[in-house]
């Protein structure tokens, strides 16, 4: 099969706005955790989310092109942008269809659907809002990337809960090594909305913490979500076209795996062994062995659920280190959030880029209680040849990626 390589990436994060601010703030483990300014917070059990400040949609277009776009599609549409700069492809090349916009989201907009049916129940729908309406479809994000760059390829959003960014990945990736396509924007992107934090709090989904200040934060493994924000694109081309034009690669896509599990609904498959199969299919199809992974990026939330299932599977899946295993949690520092898949993608291959490991725990701390603030190993520079990403959501649903530094 044709290597896929990874030529941009674009991002804007609670921890940072751009690639480089984001790449610093995942080495010096900065969370982006803080008290919501955005919403009163007052009625419920929490007032903490990694919320995306400091971003500024003008210094990426004009106030024409986003003044009627969601939040949601603002950050998308920037770090398309981004990613199209970063990765020096000509103009040209994307007018054409053989070029893919390829999209994960979990909920697309959910202020704007909240605003809308408020009018429509306050009003009726001839007083519903006909400017809301356009933006409550989950591909409105994937629409304005088209519009803003004249892409007429393919164009597709996929929602799977947690796993909606990493779906979109692995159908880019078909869709080159099918030839379908030349290049593909892969991207995710979701908003925090007040509706989508009193969903989570009505059902006990949240991590019941209440500071006044950021530096108060200190959420514990296992005490539920910590709600997040934010949008990443990478740029998917093949490694010989990246090559023939010259362009930087950050690493390649080098296999994929996704599966199911059963699980109740709202609740994780605690009792399968979905994260042990497909991290096997991912290194098998990839020709590796576990002791090949020398990063590994997980989809730990602060869910017990999912943090102690995590941290179990993984010791299987690595019996031969398990108690010594290092993971990257990203999560705790980005938040919980649908469409994170990518972004978590692209903190890995910034570190095969920089042959710079991420910031780790002990797979341990995933599922024990502590008293004192998390302790994270420090970045540091060493040489990996392969990343794992392993990514699970609720209902059952899992997938593992393996990236493969540039050869």
């Amino acid at each position: 099969m044709e290597a896929i390589s990874i030529t941009g990436i674009g991002v804007i994060s609670s921890i940072g706005i751009g690639r480089q601010a984001f790449w610093d703030a995942c080495c010096q483990t900065r969370s982006g955790v803080r008290p919501i300014s955005a919403f009163d917070t007052g009625s419920y059990s929490a007032n903490v989310a990694a919320t995306v400040v400091d971003f500024k949609p003008a210094e990426f277009m004009p106030p024409m092109v986003y003044r009627r776009m969601s939040p949601v599609s603002r950050m998308a549409v920037a770090a398309s942008i981004e990613a199209v700069s970063d990765s020096g492809i000509d103009p040209k090349i994307l007018a054409s269809d053989r070029v893919a916009i390829l999209m994960g989201t979990a909920y697309g907009s959910s202020s704007h659907v909240d605003q809308f049916y408020l009018s429509l129940l306050d009003d009726g729908p001839r007083g519903a809002q006909p400017l809301l309406f356009p933006e409550t479809v989950p591909n409105a994000p994937a629409s304005h990337i088209a519009m803003v760059h004249q892409i007429r390829g393919p164009n597709a959003t996929f929602c799977q809960n947690d796993i909606s960014a990493e779906a979109a990945i692995i159908y880019a990736k078909s869709l080159l090594e099918l030839d379908v396509v030349d290049v593909a924007l892969v991207g995710g992107a979701e908003e925090l909305s007040e509706i989508l934090f009193a969903c989570h709090d009505a059902v006990g989904g949240l991590n019941p913490i209440r500071v006044d200040s950021p530096e108060e934060v200190c959420p514990q493994p296992g005490g539920g979500l910590i709600l997040g924000e934010g949008a990443a694109v990478l740029i998917m081309e093949k490694t010989t076209s990246a090559r023939q034009r010259g362009a930087r690669i950050y690493g390649e896509l080098v296999s994929d795996a996704s599966t199911g599990e059963l699980a109740a609904m709202g609740h994780y498959a605690t009792k399968g062994d979905a994260v042990i199969r497909t991290g096997r299919q991912a290194m098998e199809q990839a020709g590796i062995m576990p002791a090949d992974i020398g990063q590994i990026n997980v989809s730990a939330n602060y869910a017990k659920e999912l943090d102690t299932m995590e941290c179990e599977q993984l010791q299987r899946l690595f019996q031969y280190k398990k108690e010594s295993l290092q993971v990257t949690p990203l999560k705790y520092l980005i938040g919980d959030f649908g469409a994170a898949g990518v972004t978590r993608a692209a903190a890995l291959l910034l570190s095969l880029y920089h042959q710079c490991n991420l910031p780790e725990v002990p797979v341990s701390a995933l599922s024990s209680v502590h008293t004192d603030p998390l302790r994270w190993m420090p970045s540091q520079s060493q040489k990996i040849t392969h990343a794992l990403m392993t990514s699970t959501t609720f209902g059952g649903g899992t997938a593992s990626l393996v990236f493969g530094r540039a050869t």
